[in-house]
């Protein structure tokens, strides 16, 4: 017990850490830490990105490392795809994402927004620099508009 306690860290070693990507991508500050209170385990952290600018959590399960300068996670977080750009299957240009879905309570695509069109994940062949569809740009589905 006495080997655990000293090789443990605090929740000093934790807070006021840089948070740092899956991509070497600055995110934020930590500044809370989340834990449950019947057991006490620790659930994740919140980070701050800084004024005017809405903060986030991290899970523990996305959390590689908490080093002595940085948190390293082992992810890139979704957020980070708005604003790439999105090119079909002959390398047409769709636009550019404005909106990212998630898999519920997971840091998986579960499809894109670009412009007024919603495209799964299924039909997202890769994602990197830019984003690239399995289907041609006449395929993309533009979601329908309703009327209030």
């Amino acid at each position: 017990m006495i080997k655990a306690i000293e090789e443990s860290i605090t929740s000093e070693d934790v807070l006021g850490k840089d948070v740092i990507d899956s991509n070497g991508l600055f995110l934020g500050v930590s500044d809370k830490l989340y834990i449950e209170p019947k057991t006490l385990r620790v659930l994740g952290i919140s980070v701050d990105k800084g004024f005017l600018r809405k903060g986030m959590i991290i899970a523990t399960t996305y959390i590689r490392e908490v080093a002595k300068h940085a948190i390293f996670l082992n992810i890139q977080p979704l957020f980070l795809l708005k604003g790439k750009e999105v090119f079909d299957c002959h390398g047409g240009k769709v636009g550019k994402v404005t909106a990212v879905e998630a898999v519920r309570d997971t840091n998986r695509v579960a499809a894109i927004i670009v412009g007024q069109s919603r495209i799964p994940l299924r039909d997202i062949g890769m994602i990197g620099k830019n984003i690239m569809l399995t289907i041609p740009v006449k395929h993309v589905q533009v979601l329908a508009k309703t009327k209030k």
